[in-house]
């Protein structure tokens, strides 16, 4: 059996476990049924992979995964791991069994269904997708989701409820009607890059430095500590270089785009 599935991105910004993207960076499995479980890892993470257990260590499969999902730092490289193992498990229902055991949605939701999409509820609702450029900064050291939702309070001001309100609203207009200038002030939030900047300070600088180099508007993604910005065509590029150059040294720049395509399996 074969398995591939993509990046996603979460967030966007203002849209905290609602919101999220597919990226054309990919996570393949090739696999069939085995005694025990017989693994081989190459590509991003592939020593940590190999070393520690992880949602395909375990299936009692034999197998050979190339990754290009860079692990640990904001790209959804856990939720296409859990995407993956659920289908090569037999599930019928990979967002649902991927997403409960994320403990969270919108990763497994894009890296399933592909493009853009918005969580509500039970449902997945498809968005438009944007044709710009997503210029990412890949942190150098990782950073777990579950440190990372530590850092947020329980409970929030209705200020900053409403705000983070607008802001999708706006995000999700402007993906209709593509008025990218706006872009900046749509991703804008008040429920949790404020809180979890703190534990990567060095963030804001390159937000700054994407926005000086033309970049639209930039976030983190998902929870960090990597920053995605998204830039008009043939600009990805010179965004990434202006973003690798403001950030602690080991961090790397990389130009992708939101694909349309989800889990593909045969």
């Amino acid at each position: 059996m074969h398995v591939k599935v993509p990046a996603s991105i979460a967030n966007l910004g203002p849209g905290f476990d609602v919101l999220a993207m597919a990226v054309d960076l990919w996570l393949e499995v090739e696999a069939e049924p085995a005694g025990r479980p017989d693994w081989e890892f190459e590509g991003e993470g592939a020593e940590l992979l190999r070393g520690a257990p992880n949602p395909l260590s375990g299936l009692p499969m034999q197998g050979w995964v190339r990754n290009a999902i860079p692990v640990g730092v904001g790209l959804g490289s856990s939720a296409a791991a859990r995407v993956a193992a659920a289908t090569l498990g037999g599930s019928e229902d990979p967002i649902g069994e991927a997403g409960r055991e994320e403990g969270h949605y919108d990763n497994v939701a894009a890296a399933v269904v592909g493009g853009v999409v918005a969580v509500v509820g039970d449902e997945v609702q498809r968005l438009p997708i944007p044709d710009l450029e997503l210029a990412v900064l890949l942190a150098a050291d990782p950073l777990s989701t579950e440190a990372a939702r530590a850092a947020l309070p329980a409970q929030v001001e209705r200020a900053d409820a409403v705000f983070n309100l607008a802001r999708v609203a706006s995000l999700v207009h402007l993906l209709h009607n593509r008025d990218w200038h706006r872009l900046n002030v749509a991703l804008e939030d008040r429920l949790h890059q404020p809180q979890r900047i703190p534990l990567y300070p060095w963030v804001e600088a390159v937000m700054e430095a994407a926005g000086e180099a033309g970049a639209y508007g930039s976030a983190l993604a998902g929870a960090g500590p990597s920053v995605v910005a998204f830039c008009e065509r043939h600009l990805g590029l010179e965004v990434a270089e202006a973003m690798t150059q403001a950030a602690p040294a080991g961090g790397r720049g990389i130009v992708t785009r939101v694909t349309p395509h989800g889990l593909e399996a045969w």
